[in-house]
């Protein structure tokens, strides 16, 4: 009986040994690519082209999107973005209202200064397919997509005292409030770490547009606005990925 308790030791170590070394077990995560669902929060700052710049200078974006990353590297998901500036190039929008000088009198007599400035939004459904090129891993590189969806802007006009000729209902005729389909474009690099402490992205992002006014009738120019305007948007867009799936890992023993 005791030499059983001695030779059943001694064969259990066996098994774990091989040429006389003990087993070790390792754990290796493998760098593969897999699906990652992520929210997304950018800015971008932009400059104008084509008509938009006839009315707008550069503006500033901040944007907001959900995006899958498949297995395969392809990429889809939603965007939507809120633009600002303060660089009003058709600074006569108010000339039947103005004094020489630059000024709107208000209801009490007094001169009141006027400010000008751009407000805008855009959304988009978009579509792509990152390339595991110049990467660290499998879950990075460089991404392209594009997108289908609208392009909202106007002017908005801002003072302190109350003026009559400005009302809510008076701004509609000077604020060229547009409405429009647009097309939505980004190329640029998307970069995950493997320990999920660091996720960005950034790239150029371009948006061209078609929209038409809202308000139909200008009262400054007092005519009639029905066409269509182009619409083009430009800059680089950086921006901070938070990252929705579960942490991946795949375990391999060696014996």
């Amino acid at each position: 009986m005791k030499q059983l308790f001695i030779i059943i030791p001694l064969l259990f170590l066996g098994t774990l040994s091989v040429n006389g070394q003990f087993v070790i077990e390792k754990k290796e995560v493998k760098d593969t690519a897999f699906t990652i669902p992520m929210i997304n929060v950018s800015y971008a700052y932009q400059w104008t082209a084509s008509e938009m710049a006839d009315r707008f200078g550069p503006n500033s974006n901040i944007g907001g999107s959900f995006m899958v990353k498949t297995k395969k590297n392809w990429v889809y998901g939603f965007k939507g973005n809120f633009l600002w500036g303060g660089n009003v190039n058709d600074s006569k929008v108010l000339r039947n209202i103005i004094t020489n000088d630059g000024f709107i009198i208000d209801n009490e007599g007094r001169l009141t200064d006027v400010h000008l400035g751009q407000r805008g939004s855009s959304f988009f459904l978009f579509g792509g397919k990152m390339f595991n090129k110049f990467a660290p891993n499998k879950n990075s590189g460089i991404l392209v997509y594009g997108g289908f969806g609208m392009l909202q802007h106007k002017i908005s006009i801002k003072f302190q005292d109350d003026i009559a000729s400005l009302t809510d209902e008076y701004k509609k005729g000077y604020d060229r409030f547009s409405l429009g389909y647009a097309l939505n474009g980004f190329v640029g690099y998307l970069f995950m770490s493997k320990n999920r402490l660091l996720n960005f992205f950034g790239g150029f992002d371009y948006t061209h547009g078609w929209t038409k006014s809202l308000r139909k009738f200008n009262y400054d120019t007092q005519e009639i606005d029905t066409k269509p305007h182009t619409n083009i948007l430009y800059g680089i867009r950086l921006g901070f990925i938070i990252r929705l799936n579960k942490r991946q890992s795949q375990e391999y023993y060696y014996y």
